[in-house]
């Protein structure tokens, strides 16, 4: 699995910092599903699990369904990028 990305405002949280549920640190990051975690230690967690069931959107693999990129934005003058 490659980078995820991460562009969209809802993996920041302005409230404060929790620890990562992976690596226990604290980060303002978190996961589409509003679970604490760097992006790097997602990044980790989705190459150590390649089997993990996938998210899906217009047939595109976005990653695990645990920790997935945001899918394409569209364009008005390219489509979707």
């Amino acid at each position: 699995m490659g980078l995820l990305n991460w562009n969209s405002s809802q993996h920041y949280e302005h409230a404060g910092d929790y620890a990562c549920t992976q690596c226990g640190k604290p980060t303002p990051l978190r996961a589409h599903s509003g679970e604490p975690v760097h992006k790097v230690c997602a990044e980790d967690w989705n190459d150590r699990n390649p089997n993990a069931p996938r998210h899906l959107h217009e047939e595109r693999d976005l990653g695990t369904a645990r920790f997935h990129s945001d899918p394409p934005r569209k364009n008005r003058k390219e489509g979707v990028r």
